[in-house]
């Protein structure tokens, strides 16, 4: 008897562990005004006969949605509940049938056994509207290492601001400009590149220039800052045609002779003086520009473009791709060296320079690559609206086949641009930042979404 007992017991929890799996927060329906029908998708065998996965759809049903299996027949305007295995995890997907809506975004372990990882607009913690006079472009959390008071830098196109958050609100401390005419933000990056404790910050800035017969292209000017307390330093004086990155908590130069249309390959950087510059030659292969390239080994890179990303291999050879949609970002001019001619029955024309986007921002972890989808879409000519949202996505990748694709789970759905997002550390806790526009191209207002 009590060994019969005990099996009881046993198969009661492993029943529990699995109603934990399927046991999902739906409270995001009540959002759906749409016909209330749920298509299931699944590439998983015998799911039709889980029994934890029916209470799932009997749940469904209670809150009034039609639920079938597979096929089409569903209204263009129903749901679509996605459960796909996906090495050893399951994710789970409750979206509009033309993917432009996520309401539900689940990732759980295979066998239920922990906790499910749950990520939905309902987890969704608050907006910090921006000052009118405060509209950044990019923003990155400091190191978290001994510093996790919620210390944070922003970057407009005149000015790095030090910030602090404190879970409730984004408090300005200090603030350094460019002193640079008429320039604009292009790349920031955090890091530590000396021996000291003070994290620092790799700025970017353009300045737009039209040369008389040569055409327009882009001055570059980078600097590094460091926080001592509270207080940014500038740490090197201002470099004309480099670029400077940290990339895996290194720094990275890149020359940027524009004016000439020359771009240099990536370098270590080393500083003598007060000086940076150009030592050992790394990525020789690379061909790309600084802001474009995410390593994710010593032989395997993400290489992000501006509607696109893709997995690099080891022989540079170009991987899987994933389509993001196109974003108005900074670009830099570069000048031609050989002229375009261009004629058409009613003119002719010279193309005297190309435009080089500067990328969104991705993150690499562990086999996946954290980023977001534009899918908001313009308003037209300022008489109707913009609409849709833009997606915070996770993407994933078969790390033994760069060629095998990527598999896309919905983070989060802002119905705003997304310009750019970081994770910070504050009291204790890992909060993400995302920071949005209400137009695109940073024109409008600016808001940030906490979670």
């Amino acid at each position: 008897m009590k060994r019969f007992l005990a099996i009881l017991v046993c198969l009661f929890a492993v029943l529990d562990a699995q109603a934990q799996g399927y046991d999902l927060p739906l409270d995001s329906l009540s959002e759906w005004t749409g016909e209330k029908s749920v298509r299931v998708v699944s590439n998983i065998d015998g799911l039709n006969a889980d029994t934890e996965f029916l209470a799932l759809l009997g749940r469904l049903k209670i809150k009034g949605f039609d639920v079938t299996f597979g096929g089409s027949e569903s209204a263009d305007d129903g749901l679509i509940l996605e459960v796909l295995q996906v090495s050893d995890k399951i994710a789970v997907s409750i979206k509009s049938t033309d993917s432009q809506r996520y309401l539900l975004s689940v990732l759980i372990d295979e066998d239920y056994q922990r906790e499910a990882e749950v990520r939905e607009e309902v987890n969704f913690r608050g907006v910090l509207p921006l000052p009118a006079d405060f509209n950044p472009k990019m923003v990155e959390a400091l190191p978290v290492s001994d510093r996790e008071n919620g210390e944070l830098v922003f970057l407009s196109d005149s000015t790095l601001v030090l910030g602090v958050f404190d879970g409730n609100r984004i408090k300005r401390v200090d603030a350094l400009t460019s002193n640079i005419k008429n320039s604009k933000a292009i790349f920031l990056s955090v890091g530590q590149s000396d021996s000291d404790p003070n994290p620092e910050i790799a700025v970017v800035w353009g300045q737009d220039r039209d040369i008389s017969g040569k055409g327009q292209y882009t001055k570059i000017y980078s600097q590094l800052f460091e926080i001592s307390g509270q207080k940014l330093h500038e740490e090197t004086k201002k470099s004309e045609n480099i670029a400077l990155r940290f990339i895996d908590n290194r720094l990275h130069t890149q020359r940027y002779e524009l004016l000439q249309g020359d771009i240099g390959k990536l370098a270590f950087a080393s500083r003598k003086g007060s000086d940076v510059r150009e030592d050992s030659i790394v990525l020789s292969n690379a061909k790309e520009m600084i802001f474009s390239i995410f390593p994710i080994d010593t032989t395997t890179s993400i290489v992000v473009n501006e509607e696109s990303l893709e997995l690099r291999g080891p022989s540079w050879e170009s991987g899987s791709r994933l389509d993001l949609g196109k974003v108005s970002s900074p670009r830099l001019t570069k000048r031609l060296e050989d002229r375009e001619i261009t004629t058409s029955p009613d003119y002719t024309f010279s193309v005297n320079e190309e435009h080089l986007s500067i990328p969104r921002k991705v993150v690499i972890n562990k086999g996946s690559v954290l980023t977001y989808l534009r899918k908001r879409r313009l308003g037209f000519s300022g008489l109707t609206p913009a609409s849709g949202s833009d997606i915070l996505i996770r993407a994933r990748w078969d790390n033994g086949d760069p060629g095998s694709g990527f598999t896309v789970f919905p983070v989060y759905e802002l119905s705003l641009f997304i310009i750019d997002f970081s994770y910070v550390k504050a009291k204790g806790e890992s909060r993400l930042l995302i920071l949005a526009n209400e137009k695109d191209g940073n024109q409008g207002a600016s808001q940030i979404y906490v979670y």
